[in-house]
């Protein structure tokens, strides 16, 4: 092996120790979004059941086209004021 063989190599090795610390870095932020997205979906449960909101309820098409008129109905009195 080279001189020129020896340090491409070296410099491969020094890229991959990067890469693999980048992907530990973004697999630790990652690890870090779940864990506050399955807090604030835990605190949102427990929110909805003290107003009187059945969490059941949000997943069907129902709701879904219900909350979309609303959200409709919302932005267009936003849209006439522009």
């Amino acid at each position: 092996m080279t001189d020129r063989d020896k340090k491409r190599l070296d410099e491969l090795e020094v890229k991959t120790a990067y890469l693999l610390a980048r992907q530990d870095e973004q697999s630790a932020k990652m690890h870090q979004i779940t864990a506050r997205l399955a807090y604030i979906e835990a605190r949102q449960y427990r929110l909805m059941k003290e107003i009187g909101i059945k969490p059941e309820n949000l997943d069907t098409a129902e709701t879904a086209r219900m909350d979309a008129q609303s959200i409709n109905l919302l932005a267009i009195p936003e849209q006439r004021l522009n």
